[in-house]
């Protein structure tokens, strides 16, 4: 991990309030798939703090799933090709592969599509289980790159795309059929702690990656410290943000 100062090169709003935002560094981001960025943009004193971006792409060109929800989201989202960023990365700790007789499932929520976008291109050839959850159609993005490595679910709270319902529902139906599961998971904590029930009764192995707001993403802060189960402190940015589930929420495989 280190810090590197990199260009924008393509800015693409995916959808209302959603942008993807490529840029290459001076040195090529060596990642894993659940790994992150803290990505500050060269805008003066105001906003102080980067922010925390789970990496969508790495390598000579990186990526980043912008959506904007205060005054630094809305600054990096409205950035040009050529212009400067302060990058840090890679940061935390990132999924680990599956067994060769397992089927990976991705589960997503919302913008915690991400890491799991990067997590279903490096498993192409696996053709994972890509299960997608949002509010309307309007925040379902990146489909179509999903669709190139994975085998897409849609679902929508509203039907207004896809199942009617909640993702964790498709989880269930999933996970019977398709053999020794291992299961990936990434969005708001509430879907996490029923995916990760659903998977823990399955006896499937099941790692989330968690969301947490983050100062330095060193660990120096202790800003994004979660409690555990058995009642001790991790700090998201330096011991995660990806957990075994059992770590987190409890029970044994």
């Amino acid at each position: 991990m280190d810090s590197r100062v990199a260009r924008v090169e393509e800015v693409r709003v995916l959808a209302p309030g959603y942008a993807l935002l490529r840029f290459s560094a001076e040195r090529p981001i060596e990642a894993r798939p659940g790994q992150f960025a803290m990505v500050r943009g060269d805008w003066g004193t105001a906003p102080l703090l980067p922010r925390a971006f789970s990496l969508v792409e790495a390598g000579e060109r990186a990526a980043i799933l912008v959506r904007v929800v205060g005054e630094g989201t809305r600054r990096l989202a409205k950035l040009l090709p050529g212009d400067s960023l302060t990058v840090l990365s890679p940061c935390g700790k990132g999924f680990t592969d599956p067994d060769e007789d397992e089927r990976p499932v991705l589960v997503a929520g919302g913008v915690g599509v991400a890491p799991l976008v990067f997590l279903a291109a490096s498993l192409a050839p696996r053709r994972p289980l890509f299960l997608y959850g949002a509010r309307t159609a309007a925040d379902l993005v990146m489909c179509e790159e999903i669709r190139k490595a994975a085998h897409l679910v849609e679902t929508t709270e509203d039907g207004s795309r896809g199942e009617k319902g909640l993702v964790t529902g498709a989880l269930a139906r999933a996970m019977t059929g398709h053999g020794r599961v291992r299961v990936y998971a990434c969005g708001p904590s509430p879907m996490l702690e029923v995916v990760a029930r659903v998977a823990l009764e399955e006896n499937a192995p099941c790692e989330v990656a968690l969301e947490s707001g983050m100062a330095c993403g060193l660990g120096t802060c202790r800003g994004c410290a979660v409690t555990m189960a058995d009642g001790t402190y991790r700090c998201v940015c330096c011991d995660g943000p990806v957990f075994d589930a059992t770590l987190v929420y409890g029970g044994k495989r």
